[in-house]
């Protein structure tokens, strides 16, 4: 797995990731720019006292945001699991594929050579000649001549 794991998410999941981030960050500015807003008002005005509503807005909001700081973590954590294993998937069905296309190989070899066999054997019977039979065939000499020879043997 190269690059940027949120690469091979899809859109859905990016838009998820993305609208979390978002709304993290909003709430982040907000708690800071809140707190400068009460720092500039202790220091414009000494005697004014943070009302308790705020302060638990504050607190509440600090929360929130650790909240979903840390569901982003486990998402991104279990996103990364999901792509671990579906990668695994790939590879296995990759394997799988690859074998069964070597199978399907073997077996096509194995039908061409009994087929090419049964056809040299019928045209010698035919009464064709070697040249005749490479030619028609369009095989080399030597696999036809080795077919010829094993059937002399054969008889």
């Amino acid at each position: 797995m190269n690059g940027w794991p949120l690469a091979n998410l899809t859109s859905l999941e990016n838009g998820l990731v993305i609208a979390e981030g978002v709304t993290l960050l909003i709430l982040l500015l907000l708690v800071f720019y809140f707190k400068g807003v009460i720092r500039r008002v202790h220091k414009d005005h000494p005697s004014f006292r943070t009302s308790d509503p705020l302060r638990r807005w504050e607190e509440e909001s600090e929360a929130l945001c650790l909240d979903l700081s840390k569901t982003l973590e486990e998402k991104k954590a279990i996103t990364k699991r999901l792509l671990e294993q579906l990668d695994e998937k790939i590879r296995s069905l990759n394997s799988s594929l690859e074998e069964i296309e070597e199978k399907r190989r073997s077996i096509a070899a194995g039908e061409k050579e009994v087929d090419l066999h049964g056809k040299v054997v019928k045209m010698v019977e035919a009464g064709y000649k070697f040249p005749e039979i490479v030619r028609s065939l369009k095989v080399p000499k030597g696999e036809v001549q080795l077919i010829m020879d094993l059937k002399q043997y054969s008889q």
